[in-house]
């Protein structure tokens, strides 16, 4: 576990992370208009309103307009880069272990 924590660490999507947090964090303003989009993100995602199409077509837009910022966009760029590693990770580790899932995979695909 201290071997890919600190792979992980180390790894360019997450470097460039860190590097984008740093430059998000340097405007105070940016930071919770971006903070506030993901929350926001977030509680769609998770909610039966997602499948409301004024809803995402709300949230498109806030996003269009937040991504014209090349600093969020840099940071909403980089976050998506280390969600991706981090699933493919789960994926991998979920693969190499026999957990007798083969009667869910419909559900689970």
């Amino acid at each position: 576990m201290d071997e890919l924590l600190r792979s992980l660490s180390s790894c360019s999507e997450y470097r460039a992370f860190e590097q984008a947090k740093y430059r998000l964090d340097e405007d105070p303003r940016k930071r919770k208009r971006t903070d506030e989009f993901r929350r926001k993100n977030f509680l769609l995602q998770n909610s039966e309103e997602c499948l409301s199409q004024e809803a995402q077509e709300q949230m498109f837009l806030e996003r269009s307009e937040l991504r014209k910022d090349p600093v969020i966009d840099e940071y909403l760029n980089a976050e998506l880069g280390v969600c991706r590693l981090l699933r493919q990770i789960s994926l991998s580790l979920m693969d190499s272990v026999d957990l007798d899932l083969d009667s869910m995979e419909d559900i689970l695909s």
